[in-house]
């Protein structure tokens, strides 16, 4: 639901009262659906990053997640999810709730890289080095780099699996890992959750869990899948609690701003690549009817440049 529908952080709260759900595609949200210590909280986290590392996992622990110092634009609340494995696996998982214009691919391998260090101590044997998992969702489409050889199949899924390979695909190491869920892909997939993988169910279950129209396939979701039950049960827990919905909705807020403070930025970028091209066309002698045509600006603009 846009924010701007609503005049306060009161009438966005009240939600809570009309049995509205949180939206698990806000970041502060997704982080609390799978952090509670509750047994959905935990059975629902175990239930997706078994679908994202397709392995089974016996145990699990929560670690602390210090967001990196020195990366600009990130705000300082993390809101990662990192998981050490009883087996020495380890993964950090984060939702991105909007296209902040990052490189994500070369953020991702930062993080990756990052969360091997973490575990890699001084003087360890190279053999040592545990598998680490970076996964992130990204609520918008991933443009990812490349040669154009991904099938038109691939370029549609909602989940990329990233390792270090040759060209020709030979693998060099399973040690680091990424996966990115694309949730606008996810809607193709809504017809067929008896077929997906349960990666791309939990994408239909992430991108759909709050939208009232959507619950008729959150209902199949939750009856096919143990895992998604508990999800669903957890997000409706926290979604009673009120200090949640507020911190959701000054999420929303930042996240607004920021939209428009880019959206700004573009247009001022466009408007003033469009005086240049005027003034340019002005020295020469242009007729200011054509200059208006070209650029979009007024004669009244034309004049003062």
């Amino acid at each position: 639901m846009d924010i701007s529908q609503f005049k306060d952080e009161a009438e966005y709260v009240a939600q809570m009262d009309k049995g509205e759900l949180l939206n698990p595609r806000i970041d502060s949200t997704f982080k609390a659906l799978f952090s509670q210590q509750t047994e959905e909280s935990k059975e629902a986290l175990r239930s997706f990053l078994e679908a994202a590392t397709e392995r089974k996992i016996a145990s699990f622990r929560l670690t602390a997640s210090d967001a990196p110092a020195g990366f600009r634009g990130q705000r300082s609340v993390s809101y990662d999810i990192i998981c050490e494995f009883n087996d020495g696996l380890s993964a950090d998982i984060e939702m991105q709730a909007f296209n902040q214009k990052y490189d994500y691919g070369k953020r991702a391998e930062y993080q990756v890289a990052r969360l091997e260090t973490t575990y890699l101590e001084k003087g360890d044997d190279w053999e040592d080095a545990p598998q680490v998992y970076q996964i992130t969702v990204l609520d918008f489409t991933y443009a990812a780099k490349g040669g154009g050889k991904d099938t038109p199949a691939a370029e549609k899924a909602p989940v990329s699996r990233y390792a270090m390979r040759t060209a020709d695909g030979r693998e060099l190491s399973s040690t680091l890992n990424i996966i990115f869920i694309e949730l606008p892909k996810a809607v193709a997939l809504e017809e067929s959750v008896e077929t997906n993988t349960p990666l791309e169910n939990w994408a239909v279950f992430l991108k759909n869990a709050d939208n009232p129209k959507k619950q008729g396939i959150i209902q199949k979701l939750t009856e096919k899948e143990a895992g998604l039950m508990q999800a669903r049960k957890s997000l409706s827990s926290i979604s009673a609690n009120k200090e949640l919905w507020i911190a959701q909705y000054r999420q929303e807020l930042f996240d607004r701003d920021q939209r428009s403070s880019m959206s700004a930025a573009k247009r001022e970028g466009r408007m003033e690549g469009a005086r240049d091209t005027a003034l340019i066309l002005k020295q020469s002698g242009v007729d200011y009817a054509i200059i208006s045509k070209s650029t979009g600006l007024s004669a009244e603009e034309i004049s003062s440049l």
